[in-house]
């Protein structure tokens, strides 16, 4: 199973949208096959919810306020979506978050019984706390979603500190790239994306900034079942195939 953290320590970047909707259109065989896939195999993808907050499993209708977390029962959940399952989060997290640190623990996040799946996609929080350590020990790729509209020169140094934060943790940690979201020409976004693009690998897919992306939360439905033919959907399919060819080198 490949692992990819999605993972900013701004909030509002889109990681949440992000690892959704990879997520399902690679269980819904809308993308191309991972490296070593069988042509006709089922893609079983795992997403699991690291944000207390629970946006991930808000959008997937499998959010409960009043029970324990993943990390806490280790259940996961399937969707309404055969091959995607979820490990939900909800508050819980933050008493797992302090056990933790209590206990400097930083190998919470056991991969043995995903070993079946594919795929697996972990969305952050916007924090380099416990969650994010133990997040980022188990990934193999990390992808960063930035906003130009909310960049700015201390903004490059900023996304290096966050990168070298993450392979001080896991110096086998791959950065996929850095997307860019929520993307409309303005003043100084020409300069941004130039500057940004000259320091770091930055996928080609970039996702537009859409009304379908704020729908497709209020409606708790990813992007690809209001229909392909949106411009955020393809986008992302674009990005998924993307992302399959970076990790076959």
């Amino acid at each position: 199973m490949k692992t990819i953290a999605i993972y900013n320590l701004k909030g509002g970047v889109g990681k949440t949208v992000t690892a959704a909707n990879i997520g399902h259109l690679y269980a819904t065989r809308r993308t191309h096959r991972m490296k070593g896939t069988p042509r006709h195999s089922c893609r079983r993808t795992l997403l699991i919810d690291c944000d207390p907050q629970g946006n991930l499993s808000l959008y997937f209708k499998r959010y409960n306020p009043e029970g324990p977390c993943w990390l806490s029962d280790r259940k996961i959940y399937g969707t309404d979506w055969p091959f995607l399952d979820i490990a939900p989060g909800n508050m819980d997290l933050y008493d797992c978050e302090r056990r933790l640190y209590d206990q400097k623990d930083t190998k919470a996040f056991s991969q043995k019984d995903d070993a079946d799946r594919d795929l697996c996609l972990i969305d952050c929080p916007p924090a380099l706390n416990m969650l994010t350590i133990n997040a980022l020990g188990v990934a193999d790729y990390l992808i960063i979603p930035v906003r130009l509209d909310a960049f700015s020169s201390q903004g490059l140094d900023e996304l290096d500190r966050q990168l070298k934060d993450a392979r001080a943790i896991n110096h086998k940690l791959k950065l996929l790239g850095v997307l860019i979201t929520h993307d409309e020409v303005t003043k100084y976004s020409g300069q941004v994306e130039t500057a940004l693009r000259q320091n770091f690998p930055v996928f080609k897919t970039k996702i537009s900034r859409s009304r379908w992306i704020i729908d497709s939360t209020l409606m708790q439905k990813p992007l690809a079942e209001l229909g392909m033919n949106l411009k955020p959907a393809w986008q992302y399919r674009r990005l998924v195939n993307e992302i399959l060819e970076e990790m076959k080198q």
